[in-house]
């Protein structure tokens, strides 16, 4: 998998293409490709192989055109060559080099969770022994105000699991009352998967009545509910509305959009409303940071070059570029 903006499942002819350096890192996060490799040892029979899976977490640089930096890679071969010769050679050498390298890293707590969620989910493995406790308090049959005993591990379970038994309806009903704080995590970790039309649906119409009460949180920790929708129609019109609402003076928002939802900038409409609100936002840094952001990205990458070029672009949008580029 990958840990880029999102945690997304990679093909193993796509890996080997970014591995190999034929092929840019699709979804770079700070100028870095990271990975979570699971694997267990081939030599063990059986379900009981998966049950506790090897996870590394690996993160590399990438170049200025998003290509792996193989020498990084190289290095990092030989130290796992290295390592297991050494376990080969001492069987009771129980310090390992690859617990402490350059290019390992520890995700956030949401991002564990919902990995550890989406892994158990692909392997056919049960959820957490919190799970049901989330299903639980989602089917109205712990109180509301009990929203402090779940775990971030089962709401990603949950969320994981959002196809399944009644999850989808039971958040659909619920979701106007959730706390805040419960809607984040579900926000953090709902974001990595898929979601339906009627969930969808559903997210828009609380997340309206939050912008019209101003809400500002409650509409950020909904917006990144909507990151894995299906109904990309009505998404798409969302992340417009928002951008003319008062809502596109909060800095959150820009980022959220571009961590999030940079497929979109397909739509040349939402790209000019998107960089035009940046150029205009207090934050003078804001359109510049979000302009080299998105162009690392190999999908939008076209897209968000094309601005340099198009004649029909805001003027706010002119300006914004001729001041990044030193040209005012």
């Amino acid at each position: 998998m990958i840990l880029g903006r999102k945690i997304q499942s990679i093909s193993k002819a796509e890996f080997t293409a970014v591995e190999n350096g034929q092929k840019p890192y699709p979804y770079p996060i700070q100028k870095k490709a990271r990975f979570a490799m699971v694997f267990w040892d081939q030599d063990e029979k059986g379900p009981q192989a998966k049950e506790n899976p090897f996870i590394w977490f690996l993160q590399f640089d990438l170049d200025e055109i998003g290509l792996l930096k193989l020498q990084q890679r190289d290095h990092y071969i030989s130290m796992v060559i290295k390592e297991l010769g050494s376990k080969m050679l001492d069987s009771n050498n129980q310090q390992s080099e690859l617990d402490n390298h350059p290019y390992s890293f520890t995700p956030d707590q949401n991002r564990q969770a919902a990995f550890n969620a989406k892994v158990k989910v692909a392997l056919k493995q049960p959820a957490s022994m919190h799970y049901e406790h989330v299903q639980a308090f989602f089917a109205g049959q712990i109180d509301a105000d009990k929203w402090q005993e779940l775990t971030v591990q089962g709401i990603a379970d949950f969320t994981a699991r959002i196809d399944q038994a009644n999850n989808e309806s039971d958040l659909i009903k619920h979701l106007p009352e959730l706390s805040i704080q419960t809607l984040c995590a579900i926000g953090a970790t709902l974001e990595h998967d898929q979601i339906g039309l009627a969930l969808t649906q559903r997210i828009v119409e609380v997340q309206n009545r939050a912008l019209e009460e101003n809400d500002n949180e409650q509409v950020l920790h909904l917006l990144r509910c909507l990151a894995g929708s299906s109904a990309k129609a009505i998404v798409l019109a969302q992340l417009k509305k928002l951008l003319i609402s008062a809502e596109s003076a909060e800095e959150t928002l820009f980022i959220v959009i571009a961590g999030r939802f940079w497929q979109y900038f397909d739509d040349k409409a939402l790209l000019h409303l998107f960089f035009e609100k940046a150029a205009t936002n207090t934050n003078k840094h804001l359109f510049g940071g979000l302009f080299i952001d998105l162009v690392a990205i190999p999908s939008v990458r076209q897209h968000i070059l094309s601005l340099l070029r198009d004649p029909t672009r805001p003027e706010a949008v002119s300006v914004a570029i001729g001041t990044v580029f030193g040209k005012q």
